[in-house]
């Protein structure tokens, strides 16, 4: 085991330890949830943003999610993680919404979130054309696929946590998002 991994795997067991207790104080006293939600408001919203692409939509959707979190806080079962319990949660959410109402991969916002590209037309139009093929390349990905890319990067999961999200074992998420990523490499390559 490298040095990363055994740092990493540290500090997740040190999370989840931190959120067992923060749980545990939830469920005595429901503003101690606050703690959980500072915690984990962003990575959801994140995450909720990036699957939607609409700021209003993401941020409706994570209310959404930390309610139904705190409503069911009694019933949740520390068998995984509660980071992972609260991901399955904004996935469910996040289904109910695509039912009302489809949404598109905000790629194009991502692009402006970048970074500055200051006063250089080349650079911009070069960022725009690179970002098209990348959400060419996304959407040719099947739905199955592009969650777990959403779920490893824009909700920054682990494969673990990942793992307990889709109901699969950390080994086959693991295998699975990185063929994934040789697949875009590859298809990248190719129409370079």
């Amino acid at each position: 085991m490298s040095e990363a991994t055994f740092i990493t795997d540290w500090l997740e067991d040190e999370q989840v330890t931190d959120d067992a207790e923060r749980v545990k104080a939830a469920r005595q006293d429901p503003a101690a949830f606050s703690a959980l939600y500072r915690s984990y408001v962003t990575p959801v919203y994140r995450y909720l943003y990036s699957r939607t692409g609409n700021a209003a939509e993401a941020e409706d959707l994570t209310t959404t999610v930390f309610m139904s979190a705190l409503e069911n806080l009694q019933r949740y079962q520390e068998q995984g993680n509660f980071k992972a319990w609260l991901f399955t949660l904004a996935r469910n959410k996040l289904a109910d919404s695509y039912r009302r109402e489809r949404w598109h991969l905000p790629l194009e916002e991502w692009a402006s979130a970048m970074g500055p590209n200051g006063n250089d037309p080349e650079r911009t139009v070069i960022k725009m054309e690179t970002m098209d093929r990348l959400k060419r390349l996304f959407r040719e990905l099947k739905p199955e696929q592009q969650e777990l890319l959403h779920l490893r990067f824009a909700a920054q999961l682990s494969f673990a946590q990942i793992a307990q999200v889709v109901g699969r074992s950390e080994a086959a998420v693991k295998m699975a998002v990185y063929r994934i990523l040789q697949q875009l490499n590859a298809a990248w390559e190719v129409n370079q």
